[in-house]
């Protein structure tokens, strides 16, 4: 059987590793009938976690000219197809031993619903205080439910056809669904340990302060490479056809350079195969001796519109509570540089902490963005006493302008 290539070590903590120590504390929280139930729940959600952390299935050589790829082949996908499937039944297994089912209508469909208000049933009239051990198995019924319709859905994939024939439909449906049951078993980590303390999921959830750096990572990246490939797009597009292969290979510079990042591996499978086709293509291209100037047009504004939409990424939910802490962060600080503007040097170093925080939001908004490219030439650090308050107000506007997430 072949070896399943797992994420790095930080991402799976073990009895050692603070997380693990929180969930026990968590555990020990609850009242003494349910305490050794919840440890067990969260233990195994925790191993579920684990075993379903993010697998690579592309492989890169990011240092040949082309930076080509391979795909895993179905021996190495059969052994985590399987794995899969195992740790979501043995966490089924163990929730419902320690929390059997309530007697409640079927199961929901969506994870969203499993967490709304009542597990989806429409909220009473009149607010019922719902003990612990109610709520829990609420909660838990209904992630199993799903979990459970996940595990059918993928198994109706695997047996359409069209799925299995194309590698890239085979492991972006495998890695879609662990991501899938990472972010639900995680939620229910949270919403049991919500219960009884006030913890970010970042404190208690096992791996989701990685994947949230991933995801800033990605986001980051991917609106740099975007920023920088709209202008070789403009330049290709406005080229002579004897000058164009020249700024088409300027533009191939910074796509290899994005290559070499951690950004690429993270995308999604979807869209990585977009960009790893659209590559291939321009590097193709490129090698003519006498490259067609339409198709390189064509070529380069293509990707220049699929750069774009990685904006999308935004959207994900951990990012979305990620900028909400940051936007509010960067706000609390501008007010503070505000009142502190009769003393330049307080107000500088408010300010220039309300940009460092608004700094984990690039990606999100276009103003600010551009704000905050200009910021690596020029910061706001360096800014003289005199145009403190107008900057003030400036970043201020910028931050009021960004769609709440």
């Amino acid at each position: 059987m072949a070896k399943v290539p797992q994420r790095s070590a930080a991402t799976l903590p073990d009895d050692g590793l603070p997380i693990t120590r929180r969930l026990s504390v968590v555990a020990d929280r609850f009242e003494e009938g349910l305490r050794p139930r919840v440890g067990k729940l969260l233990q195994a959600a925790k191993e579920a976690t684990r075993q379903l952390a993010e697998v690579d299935l592309v492989r890169f050589e990011a240092d040949a000219e082309e930076g080509t790829h391979s795909l895993a082949v179905w021996e190495e996908v059969a052994p985590v197809m399987g794995q899969t499937v195992e740790s979501v039944n043995r966490l089924i297994a163990v929730a419902n031993d320690v929390f059997p089912a309530p007697d409640q209508p079927d199961a929901l469909d969506n994870l969203d619903e499993a967490f709304g208000p009542s597990g989806g049933n429409p909220l009473p009239e009149v607010e019922v205080v719902e003990p612990q051990e109610q709520g829990i198995a609420r909660t838990v019924f209904a992630v199993c439910g799903v979990l459970r319709q996940d595990v059918a859905r993928l198994g109706e994939r695997l047996r359409n056809p069209t799925v299995v024939a194309d590698p890239w439909n085979l492991i972006a449906d495998l890695l879609e669904f662990r991501g899938r049951l990472r972010a639900g078993i995680g939620e229910m980590i949270f919403d049991v340990a919500a219960r009884v303390d006030e913890l970010t999921r970042a404190d208690i959830v096992p791996g989701y302060a990685e994947d949230l750096v991933q995801a800033v990572l990605v986001r980051q990246a991917a609106t740099n490479l975007a920023f920088l490939f709209r202008g070789h797009a403009k330049r290709i597009g406005q080229s002579a056809d004897d000058r164009i292969a020249a700024a088409l290979q300027d533009a191939l510079r910074d796509v290899h350079a994005f290559t070499r990042t951690r950004a690429l591996h993270a995308l999604r499978t979807h869209d990585k195969r977009i960009f790893l086709e659209a590559r291939a293509q321009m590097h193709k291209l490129g090698r003519d001796k006498a490259p067609p100037a339409r198709e390189i047009r064509h070529a380069a504004e293509n990707l220049a519109r699929f750069l774009e939409s990685l904006s999308v990424i935004n959207r994900r939910e951990n990012l979305r509570l990620h900028d909400r802490e940051q936007l509010a962060a960067a706000g609390r600080a501008v007010e503070s540089a505000r009142q502190r503007v009769a003393q330049p040097s307080r107000a500088r170093i408010a300010l220039t902490e309300a940009v460092r925080a608004a700094a984990a939001l690039y990606g999100r908004d276009a103003q600010l963005d551009a704000y905050l490219r200009a910021q690596r030439h020029f910061p706001a650090d360096w800014l003289a006493d005199p145009e403190l308050p107008a900057e003030i107000e400036r970043f201020a506007g910028l931050l009021g302008a960004v769609s709440p997430p």
